[in-house]
């Protein structure tokens, strides 16, 4: 018995932003970009998926659960999820925090530490802003932190990343700095899913124990533990289309 990992990012109230394009981000960080539609939630359906997984009793996972499967080869609970949420935008704390917080789930935060802010930043629905320190740090009862880089969350043109793109001495400076703020430092996501069999291998030899990707799929046993899994939730996903995403 394996688990699935599910892929968040940001949350929106029906019609409250622009579907039709992507969203700028906002970070505390000289770097721009946009985060495309297809990772946002509509918050109602956000909601029915997860009363959905409340009503037909998943388990939702620590990474501590994740490691033992793994590397103590204990069994995992029937019907177990992770529920992963990347970079740490506002709405997370706006929206899916209290829905888990009532639900008593454990989820995990993947963050890049450069981005987030010292001081809490006005929501904007028409942005994706990050979240200060001090946001993050109220939903630990919910949220563990995990390890997205601190500086090396970037994309060029060609589809490459600054994570690629560094040496292995800045790779280990930058992936310390962001352990050393987060829960886990020794558990990883890629940026932006994008991995080679060279960063793989880096990774490795930089102490990382685990990696997600976004490669959908089921982590089993003998998944390897540096391309795991993740199904990403995307807009517009139908009730119908979360079940039938448990069930592959």
């Amino acid at each position: 018995m394996g688990f699935h990992a599910l892929m968040y990012h940001e949350i929106r109230e029906k019609d409250s932003f622009d579907a039709t394009k992507p969203s700028p981000i906002l970070v505390n960080q000289p770097y721009k970009d946009a985060l495309p539609v297809k990772l946002f939630s509509d918050l109602t359906d956000f909601k029915a998926q997860m009363d959905f997984l409340e009503q037909e009793n998943y388990y939702t996972l620590s990474l501590q659960e994740v490691k033992n499967y793994y590397q103590k080869g204990k069994k995992l609970p029937e019907k177990s999820v992770l529920l992963t949420f990347d970079d740490a935008y506002q709405s997370v704390y706006k929206y899916a925090y209290p829905i888990l917080q009532q639900k008593n789930f454990h989820a995990v935060c993947f963050v890049v530490k450069s981005w987030l802010f010292e001081q809490i930043q006005e929501f904007k629905p028409s942005q994706s802003v990050v979240m200060a320190k001090k946001e993050l740090e109220k939903m630990k009862d919910v949220f563990e932190l995990a390890n997205h880089t601190t500086n090396l969350h970037q994309r060029y043109p060609d589809g490459s990343t600054e994570m690629q793109k560094v040496s292995e001495g800045k790779l280990k400076k930058d992936l310390k700095d962001c352990g050393q703020y987060v829960d886990y430092a020794d558990i990883f996501a890629y940026p932006f899913g994008v991995y080679r069999q060279a960063d793989v291998k880096r990774l490795a030899q930089l102490n990382i124990q685990y990696a997600f990707t976004t490669v959908p799929g089921e982590n089993m046993r003998q998944t390897p533990v540096l391309t795991l899994h993740r199904d990403t939730i995307w807009y517009g996903c139908t009730l119908s289309e979360f079940k039938a995403l448990l069930r592959k």
